[in-house]
């Protein structure tokens, strides 16, 4: 008995080697895929032919031709658990990816945000660092053109950068009206200025920046709630850039500042001066525990009251106005890191 044993075992092992084999192609075609991501449709129908084909002339010719349940088991089930693996083993160590039954991600483990330096005071008083005092320092300003070599991540503010002459309209954009950094992580497809239709992740991928701008949060801030959600995401999108992009230097630019008005709204009662502030204070340490660099555009956006300044302000109290992009490109410009 043992020597008819013997053939259908070695039969078994050998389709095991080929699933493995397969499964080594789709890793080492993930550097592709990052790379040039408008391919991955492509990449992929290749290479289900390709590993399809294979099987098919194992079971040809190992297996005179004939279908066996258990070969298919071995390879196409090592196939399988390779593609599928549980995405706590894909990604850094310090995230971790779980979807859960209303499909929403969660962060389960990452190292504790970095808490900002405590100043004592002359007067003996103790006070946490806030957001201003994490804002990379003014360097050496450098021309519009510098900004060519940079992609834009954002929302209808960002969009300004784009189509205001006293913009950046050099720059590479990414951006959406009404998005959130959820948007980002989950891979949803977004309509851009022109009308075309993208996923961001993706798009930014393709663009290849040297530097990413970043700001979000206006669109899903609005509801005077918890937005411990909110910062989730944003620590998952900034780990995704940092893969995808893992040369680009990383700026997480201050949510920007409102006219005081705008909480008055029940739609926008979230938008409020003191709030906005503390979501900064967290934004400035996730960019410290990530190692970006963050920019605080409030020191040229916001009053003496910490509100947006009313000549910037369009009517609606939280969009900007030309004058006001100007200043914001001013402050980029010799807010940098050579």
């Amino acid at each position: 008995m043992a020597p008819a044993l013997s053939q259908p075992l070695l039969l078994f092992c050998q389709a095991i080697l080929l699933g493995m084999a397969a499964a080594l192609l789709y890793d080492l075609l993930r550097a592709f895929r990052l790379r040039l991501p408008r391919l991955t449709s492509a990449l992929d129908i290749l290479y289900c032919m390709a590993a399809g084909l294979a099987v098919f002339l194992f079971m040809l010719r190992r297996a005179q031709g004939q279908l066996r349940l258990y070969l298919l088991l071995g390879a196409v089930g090592v196939i399988w658990k390779r593609l599928h693996r549980d995405p706590a083993q894909t990604r850094q160590d310090t995230i971790l990816q779980e979807i859960t039954e209303d499909n929403t991600w969660n962060t389960l483990q990452y190292a504790s945000t970095r808490p900002l330096t405590v100043q004592t005071l002359s007067t003996g008083t103790t006070t946490a660092l806030d957001f201003r005092m994490a804002a990379l320092p003014a360097s050496a300003p450098v021309e519009k053109s510098w900004f060519a070599q940079a992609s834009f991540v954002g929302d209808s503010l960002t969009q300004g950068l784009q189509i205001y002459d006293t913009g950046l309209p050099g720059a590479q954009f990414c951006a959406y009206k009404g998005v959130g950094p959820n948007a980002f992580v989950n891979g949803t497809s977004c309509k851009r200025v022109d009308g075309v239709t993208e996923i961001p992740l993706d798009a930014l991928t393709a663009q290849q920046p040297k530097a990413v701008y970043v700001l979000l949060g206006s669109n899903v801030l609005g509801q005077d709630t918890d937005y411990t959600s909110f910062l989730t995401y944003y620590r998952l999108m900034l780990d995704m850039i940092s893969q995808a992009l893992p040369d680009a230097k990383i700026y997480v630019q201050s949510i920007t500042p409102v006219r005081p008005e705008v909480s008055a709204q029940a739609n926008h009662a979230g938008l409020n001066r003191d709030r906005l502030c503390h979501i900064n204070n967290e934004l400035a340490a996730i960019a410290l525990e990530k190692n970006c660099y963050f920019l605080n555009l409030w020191e040229v956006l916001a009053d003496e009251n910490g509100d947006l300044i009313e000549s910037y302000a369009q009517p609606d109290g939280y969009h900007i106005k030309p004058e006001g992009y100007a200043a914001w490109v001013d402050y980029l410009c010799s807010h940098t890191m050579e």
